[in-house]
């Protein structure tokens, strides 16, 4: 009974009303489920309306690689899967590509970002190792289909003239990696899962859950039990109290605050045109770089993986609490000014174009290794676990939901998920994901961005 496969008919309960909510609603109905999402405030209410909402394949785990893939596909063909009208609705993706930039060793060493806090040695060999990986991942996502370029520096300077090539060894591009619509994606997400029969049950907050024999037959919430044969907690960074809630296991989720930026030009530095391509950019990966960029119709947004310590009893009210030292309006020193320095070194026309006036921020779902946790509670069998993304959760959104069927309606084949066509030469293991793995013998997805 505990392992046994759900099956057309059965009631799932999804917590979260976010991406991954909405798009696991939307298959699991397809699949013939009776499903329930309940979200405690309102749709969007956590990271999926906070997002930088970026979309990239260049990943070094070839597990994400082969879903990154995928959700690229599945976005590029939203409006026709969700059966959205009319015809000519706004694309959810914008394929402006990813460019990873990377540092020439020399210059790392001589770069006066430092400031001595670190060994000129110990910086030209973090370049240079820096470097060596990127372009083994790229032979990895190559290997599953990723188009992706490995450039020298005077193509970089021929394809993006505002950059200053001479400062690199290389550079990394993909021109099928971009950027995403958020609302739209948990809207329409959302309106399709109705549109199938879904219960979409807004502003009801889980506190409890009843078990039975070991597993969950109905939930407790603010506006009484909802029962259901399963349920799936897509809460990402409350997830792990929400587990606690149900009864379920200890999940290695930190909730950990990032910070977003707007840039707005003074004045133009490159056509219209130009400025809308700009791709989704990372000023290198070594020791004190990897600040980010990317265009956002008249503005630029701009963010950086930065160190913050992890707040695990954070409240709905703390996503949007800017803390002292990250506040572009406290002068110029501040985190958004420290980004801007970064990108001066790599793309001083952007870094001087004008000044910031915004800053936003939201909340990661951390975990050890920074790969998502999606299977099945190793106490709750019939609790299943999509959260702990670590900035990706939009990105992984439709892979997710795939995982997510597959998991309730006993699709996997010797732990093994076959993905959907066009894709279906492609399996996913599900062990790459268990909530309850051992970290210390995982792949680290090293690119948290």
């Amino acid at each position: 009974m505990a392992g046994r496969a759900g099956g057309a008919g059965d009631r799932v309960v999804i917590i979260g009303g976010g991406s991954t909510g909405a798009l696991a609603a939307v298959r699991l109905a397809e699949r013939g489920f009776r499903v329930t999402t309940l979200e405690k405030a309102a749709i969007g209410n956590g990271s999926s309306s906070r997002s930088s909402a970026c979309i990239r394949a260049q990943f070094g785990v070839a597990e994400t690689i082969i879903g990154m893939r995928y959700s690229e596909w599945w976005y590029s063909h939203f409006h026709e899967i969700l059966e959205t009208l009319p015809a000519d609705t706004q694309p959810v993706i914008r394929q402006n590509g990813y460019l990873f930039l990377y540092e020439d060793p020399d210059h790392a060493a001589a770069s006066r970002w430092h400031a001595g806090a670190v060994p000129p040695a110990a910086l030209r060999s973090a370049a240079a190792e820096a470097w060596d990986r990127a372009r083994e991942r790229a032979a990895l996502q190559q290997d599953l289909g990723v188009p992706v370029e490995v450039l020298e520096p005077d193509e970089v300077a021929r394809r993006w003239p505002h950059i200053e090539a001479d400062r690199l060894i290389g550079a990394t591009w993909c021109a099928e990696d971009g950027f995403l619509a958020p609302h739209l994606i948990y809207g329409e997400g959302f309106r399709r899962a109705r549109e199938l029969g879904v219960e979409v049950r807004q502003g009801v907050e889980v506190t409890n859950a009843f078990l039975r024999d070991g597993r969950i037959v109905a939930l407790e919430t603010t506006d009484g039990p909802v029962a259901g044969d399963w349920f799936v907690n897509a809460t990402n960074a409350w997830a792990p109290r929400v587990s606690t809630w149900l009864g379920g296991m200890e999940l290695a989720i930190a909730p950990t605050k990032r910070y977003l930026y707007t840039l707005r030009p003074d004045e133009p530095i490159m056509s219209a045109e130009e400025w809308d391509r700009l791709p989704m950019t990372i000023y290198g990966l070594a020791p004190g770089r990897g600040a980010c960029s990317r265009p956002d119709g008249p503005q630029l947004l701009l963010t950086w993986s930065h160190e913050t310590d992890p707040e695990p009893d954070f409240t709905d009210a703390d996503q949007d609490r800017i803390s002292p030292g990250f506040n572009h309006a406290h002068g110029t020193e501040n985190h958004g000014y420290a980004i801007l320095e970064q990108i001066d070194a790599f793309a001083p026309r952007l870094a001087e174009c004008g000044g910031l006036t915004a800053t936003a921020s939201g909340y990661y779902a951390m975990t050890p290794d920074a790969n998502p946790l999606i299977g099945k509670d190793w106490r709750v069998p019939n609790l299943v676990h999509a959260a702990g993304f670590s900035g990706h959760g939009l990105m992984h959104a439709p892979i997710t939901a795939v995982m997510v069927e597959a998991i309730i309606a006993g699709d996997a084949v010797d732990g093994r998920v076959r993905l959907p066509a066009p894709f279906d030469a492609h399996t996913i293991d599900l062990a790459a994901f268990n909530p309850g793995r051992d970290f210390s013998l995982t792949r680290h997805e090293a690119m948290v961005l």
